[in-house]
């Protein structure tokens, strides 16, 4: 049967991974850190579920509750800076917050931070065999 003890292992969610965006920064000029966190597949699953409508998967608003699911500082739930934005939702403020470059490099380490790029890879490799 093999190795079983090998696949047996917890789903890594709550893994984090820290980055920085150049124009933000503390009141001294340092930059300051963004942290990212893993989620598990269930819980992207109701996420995918909640932007899926009549069979029509809405991507936009799929990234920004992925974006704010899976930010954990700064928490983008907070209601001072949903009240900075002039927003409830926090699924608004990643497309107040950042620049489209800055929101794709936010996209880019939670995707990076969950294993996307690892799985989107794989699938580009299966497809050049």
């Amino acid at each position: 049967m093999g190795n079983l003890g090998a696949y047996l292992r917890p789903v890594p969610a709550g893994k984090t991974k820290e980055f920085y965006l150049e124009n933000f920064k503390d009141e001294k000029g340092e930059k300051i850190p963004f942290v990212v966190k893993a989620i598990t597949p269930k819980e992207n699953e109701r996420i995918v579920k909640r932007h899926t409508v009549k069979g029509v998967f809405n991507n936009a608003t799929y990234i920004n509750e992925m974006i704010v699911t899976c930010m954990e500082t700064p928490n983008l739930k907070d209601a001072e800076l949903c009240s900075f934005y002039g927003v409830m939702d926090p699924t608004e403020v990643p497309s107040l917050m950042f620049t489209i470059g800055e929101k794709n490099a936010v996209i880019d380490a939670v995707s990076e931070i969950n294993d996307v790029k690892i799985a989107n890879e794989l699938m580009d490799a299966a497809k050049n065999f």
